[in-house]
């Protein structure tokens, strides 16, 4: 008898799928230079320019709202997952895909306003400062987009309430000051939440943050020079840009197959610098253990499967890799959540994938802050 996916293995197809959509969506357009067609003549002024962008980016909502359902309640409730009621899940939904339509929408025209100025040099730098903007609004926008809540913003300290269990939180704006769900308060022990922040100051003094930002930005911004130089791409045309950004759209797939590498390694790395002994190490155990089971309870997998999809190690190959037994090995410090710190900084250039993964699908809370290793 066939049995059915797991939950994670099912957001896993779900991922694919919603990503493989607009892989294919992007790729057809610009092969048929679909943008130019329907969208020459169009724009010329900042208002024009808007009501534009907004139309394209819209339409971009509507085929990503299928899958939202299925990632944000269907599959949640089909494998017995804490999930909200559908009117507050459409409420949730439309609140976060507004936010971010406004983001999409202010960054392009400025992209815009900034190539018809200065070019291709003037619309680079206008990304890279688009870019480090939605790292200093990164905790107010995941507040705004996700309906989290600020519970304590003291003690080098952001604490957040959500409702999605899976919110892992991450670091908040250029000082990296450590975001916390308030839920890993009430269900962690005190040694492996202190563990756990422990481990957070560990990957800013070591550089792993720093290095993953640096390696996003790069990314990102070669990524998005590259794709304006494309057939029909440019910054000075409505039409020019959003082929621009369907270039940029497979970049970001691209990055999705490359930078979870470096992104393991940086796991691997964190948490053999806050394991000091047996207790340390019961403690992180314990801490990663209830973590993966509030994501997506997945303690193992093929290692074809997270080669190529996962760029935070399974639960057991982090143990076995403490353990010293056989694992991911930390060949080099890595580059913390590189990965998915570039799919949220590719709202600065339209990228088409940030919420189409299988980790935050349908998940607002998520939108902004995608699930972190601890």
């Amino acid at each position: 008898m066939k049995t059915s996916p797991t939950y994670a293995r099912a957001r896993l197809r779900l991922g694919i799928t919603a990503v493989g959509t607009f892989v294919v969506l992007a790729a057809g357009a610009l092969v048929l230079h679909a943008p130019a067609r329907i969208l020459d003549g169009v724009g010329g002024t900042a208002g024009a320019d808007a009501v534009a962008l907004a139309a394209v980016m819209g339409l971009a909502a509507l085929v990503a709202l299928p899958y939202d359902v299925l990632g944000g309640f269907v599959l949640p409730r089909r494998h017995g997952r804490p999930h909200p009621a559908p009117t507050r899940f459409l409420a949730g939904w439309a609140r976060g895909v507004a936010v971010l339509l406004g983001v999409s929408v202010a960054s392009g025209t400025l992209l815009l306003a900034a190539g018809r100025a200065g070019g291709r040099p003037a619309a680079l730098v206008a990304f890279l400062a688009l870019t480090a903007l939605l790292l200093v609004l990164q905790e107010p926008l995941a507040r705004l987009v996700g309906g989290l809540r600020r519970v304590r913003g003291a003690r080098g300290v952001i604490v957040l309430e959500g409702d999605d269990p899976g919110f892992s939180g991450g670091f908040a704006g250029p000082r990296a000051i450590p975001v916390l769900p308030a839920r890993w308060e009430r269900l962690l022990e005190p040694r492996a939440l202190a563990l756990l922040l422990e481990r957070r100051a560990a990957i800013r003094a070591s550089g792993a943050w720093s290095r993953g930002l640096a390696l996003a930005l790069a990314w990102n911004g070669l990524g998005f020079g590259l794709a304006s130089f494309l057939p029909g791409a440019g910054v000075s045309a409505v039409s020019e840009l959003v082929t621009t950004a369907l270039g940029f759209t497979l970049w970001t797939f691209l990055g999705l197959l490359l930078l979870p590498t470096p992104s393991r390694r940086a796991t691997v790395a964190a948490d053999a610098r806050v394991v000091a002994d047996e207790g340390s190490r019961a403690a992180l155990a314990a801490a990663v253990e209830t973590l993966d089971a509030l994501q997506d309870d997945e303690p193992e997998r093929a290692p074809g499967v997270e080669a190529v999809f996962h760029p935070v190690p399974s639960v057991r190959n982090r143990l076995r890799s403490l353990a010293g037994a056989r694992g991911p090995r930390a060949r080099g410090p890595g580059a913390w959540h590189v990965a998915r710190t570039a799919l949220y900084l590719s709202h600065a250039g339209l990228s088409l994938l940030p919420r189409a993964v299988h980790c935050n699908a349908g998940r607002p809370e998520l939108w902004v802050y995608l699930p972190a290793d601890g």
